[in-house]
Formats: C-alpha cells, sequence, structure tokens
C-alpha cells in the first residue's frame, strides 16, 4: 500500500529539529518528572528487600521491552509493502505509556523548548491536527488519509466505469456503422423489392377491380361461323350473360348455354375488353334424311338430328332401312363421310341390309354396289370418276367393291 502524503518514514526527522538544551538550565523537580530508568544506587546501600523489588522492576521492564519488540516484529511481518509509516505509528502507540521513556523525553522537552510555538510546529500541528495526544493525531491523520485515498481510489474507479461505458457506446455505434454500411447494398435491393411487390399489388387491385365494375361487364355478344343456323337464336341463348363481370365468362359456361342448339359441333370463345364476348361456332353438316314419328328428320354423319328437313336439306339421300346407332348405320356413316359433295347431291337413297352390303341409287337411275365401309375414299374417288366418264344409259351398276378394278354393266 502507498504511503499516504505527510507520513515520512520512522529514521527521517518529523516537523522541526529539536532543538538543543542546555543542561544547566534544566531544573526539573524530580518528585514532578516519570522516572526514566531506575537512578543508579549503591546497592550495598539499600536493604535486601528494596535490592529485590528493584531487581524484579528492572526485570519486568526488560520482559515489557521483548514483548514491544516482538509485537513491532509481527506488525512489521504483516504489513504492507511500505510499512514504516504504519509502524511509525503503532511505536508512537507503544510509546505513550504512562512512565515511559518517550513521556519523559517529550516533557523534557516541552519544557525545554522556548515558549511560543514555531513555524515548523504549527505546520506539523496543522498536518497533525490538533487534540489527543501526539499518537492520537498521527493515528486520525493516517485514517484520514487512508479515506481521502480510498476517495481517490472510488473517483478513479467511477471514471474507469465512465471511459468503459463510453468506450463501449462508441463501439456498439462504430459495430451498427459498420454492419449498414455492410448491409446498404441488400436494403436496398429489399426497398426495391418491396417496391415491385407493392406495385404489382397495386395494378392487381386496380385490375381487379376493373374486372369486377360495371365498366368491364358483358354488353355485346357476337357470332361467326353461323351458315345454316341463325345467329339470333345463338345470343338468345346467351342472353343471360349480359351484364356479368366479363372476366366470368368461360368455355364452361357458355358451353353449358349452347347444348341446347343441336346444329353447333364446336365453338371458340373470345373475350374482348372491355365489354365484348364473340363466339365463333362450328356448324354440323347435315349428311342424311331419315324418316321419324313426326315426320323426316335431317341428320349429320354422327346421326345427331339436326332439325326438319327444309329447302336446303331437301337434296340430301334418305337412309332407307337403316337405323341410327346401328353397325349398318356406322358403315353408311362412312360412305357419308368420305363421299364428295357431288355424289351425295346425285344420291336419292342408301341402302345397307347389312354392313358389307351397302347400295346407292342415284337420281339418274343408276345403282353403286359399295359394298364394305373399307376404302370408303378410294371407293369415292372411283365413284366420282367413273359418273363424271360413263354413259349414264349405258352404265346402269357401277361396282366398286374392288376399287382398283371398278365393274360398269349395263343393266
Amino acid at each position: 500500500m502507498r504511503r499516504p502524503d505527510g507520513f515520512e518514514r520512522l529514521d527521517e526527522p518529523v516537523g522541526p529539529a529539536p532543538r538543543p538544551v542546555d543542561p544547566a538550565s534544566r531544573t526539573v523537580d524530580a518528585a514532578s518528572r516519570p522516572v526514566d530508568a531506575p537512578q543508579p544506587v549503591d546497592p550495598a546501600s539499600q536493604p535486601a528487600g528494596e535490592r529485590e523489588a528493584r531487581l524484579a522492576d528492572v526485570l519486568a521492564l526488560d520482559a515489557i521491552r521483548r514483548r514491544r519488540e516482538a509485537a513491532s516484529q509481527r506488525s512489521q511481518a504483516a504489513a504492507e509493502p511500505e510499512p514504516g509509516a504504519r509502524r511509525w505509528a503503532l511505536s508512537a502507540y507503544e510509546l505513550d505509556e504512562p512512565g515511559s521513556d518517550a513521556d519523559a523525553a517529550d516533557a523534557s522537552a516541552d519544557r525545554a523548548a522556548p515558549e511560543g510555538p514555531g513555524p515548523d510546529h504549527d505546520a506539523a500541528e496543522a498536518a497533525l491536527g490538533s487534540g489527543g495526544s501526539h499518537a492520537q493525531r498521527v493515528d486520525r491523520a493516517w485514517r484520514e488519509a487512508e479515506q481521502a485515498q480510498r476517495r481517490l481510489e472510488r473517483e478513479e474507479a467511477k471514471q474507469v466505469k465512465r471511459a468503459a461505458r463510453q468506450a463501449r457506446r462508441a463501439r456498439l455505434r462504430r459495430e451498427r456503422a459498420e454492419m449498414r454500411r455492410f448491409t446498404a447494398a441488400r436494403r436496398r435491393q429489399l426497398r426495391i423489392a418491396g417496391a415491385t411487390v407493392g406495385g404489382l399489388a397495386l395494378v392487381l387491385a386496380l385490375l381487379v377491380g376493373l374486372v369486377w365494375s360495371p365498366l368491364m361487364s358483358v354488353r355485346d355478344v357476337r357470332v361467326e361461323g353461323a351458315e345454316r343456323l341463325d345467329p339470333v337464336v345463338v345470343q338468345q341463348a346467351l342472353a343471360d350473360a349480359v351484364g356479368e363481370p366479363i372476366a366470368t365468362v368461360t368455355e364452361e359456361g357458355v358451353a353449358a348455354r349452347l347444348q341446347t342448339i343441336p346444329q353447333i359441333e364446336s365453338f371458340r370463345l373470345d373475350v374482348v375488353p372491355p365489354s365484348t364476348v364473340i363466339v365463333r361456332i362450328v356448324e354440323r353438316v347435315p349428311a342424311a334424311i331419315i324418316p321419324g314419328p313426326s315426320g323426316e328428320t335431317v341428320i349429320d354423319a354422327a346421326g345427331v338430328v339436326l332439325g326438319a328437313v327444309d329447302e336446303s336439306a331437301a337434296a340430301l339421300p334418305r337412309l332407307d332401312g337403316v337405323e341410327v346407332g346401328s353397325e349398318a348405320f356406322e358403315a353408311v356413316a362412312a360412305v357419308l363421310v368420305a363421299a364428295p359433295a357431288s355424289v351425295l347431291e346425285a344420291t336419292v337413297s342408301i341402302a345397307a341390309p347389312t354392313p358389307s352390303e351397302i347400295r346407292l341409287s342415284l337420281r339418274s337411275g343408276q345403282t353403286v354396289v359399295w359394298g364394305g365401309a373399307d376404302e370408303s375414299e378410294l371407293k369415292a374417288a372411283v365413284v366420282a370418276a367413273l359418273l363424271e366418264t360413263q354413259d349414264p344409259a349405258a352404265a346402269r351398276v357401277l361396282d366398286v367393291r374392288a376399287p382398283q378394278h371398278p365393274v360398269v354393266t349395263g343393266g
């Protein structure tokens, strides 16, 4: 422990040096001053009891001195790195006992000193304080110095903690600044991504609002591809879609509305914002006429009934004894699909007792033996060529069952 300021070692002079005193001028009554040491007395002139008492006092003083020396050594061994000042204060306590040599020396020095304190004495008194014995003043000054030292150490500790907190705050600020610097690009990317997503969401919301608004509702239905079918029929079937949001018009919904019109084979839907719907239809082609309970009806090659016979379908061939859905009808349907329009227009009726015995009766009175439905396209081409090259009066029967070798007979 560091020795406080104002405390010197035991071997250093403290305060002003004592003035030399003339032994002749010191007239002190022996009865009023403490006895420092036994006066030299002739042992022979003393009684035996006094000599024994005197010897016992000497032995007791010697024991006290040895105990003091032992205590001083123990305190020195347990003292701090600079134990001089504390040892000096302890020695002041030890020498402050009544009847000791230090008291006698202090008393004689006080009596020999001139009246009135000098400047050095005032400085020492100011350093040690007033009141009490010299040892008490020294101990009080020591305690005050220790308290001042502790206060100084506490203040230094506070300053160190304050500096540590400031350094920690500065370090955190630097770390945050570095983190912001290193993550600036990432934050910029996130801001751009957020702005992009927000813009897309806004555009989507606007589109949804527009689609479901009255401005984007169906107000016009157009029909294209209708030749034999009246477009008004299709528009009437789609009349309930008018006024709906244009985004809700789908092919499934249109197909459900148009399934009541048999003349439509297929269709394609086009939506033209903001309010137009275009339906492009593909009509069924009438292929033949079949008898029915309520009269003759027109069918296509698939056997779908297209309605009653009108002027446009009056020239179609009629099926003689062929039921729709039978195997014979399937064979006849293949002929109807493969035969060109010129051949069908020239045919009056088609008979098929069996699927392999198909016969076509022409308006010219000729008969075409078709046979089965195999190679119908080649047979149709051969029949068309024979009709153009052969005289109907001479070529009454056209047998194309073997289309590579057709046979033409007169009757």
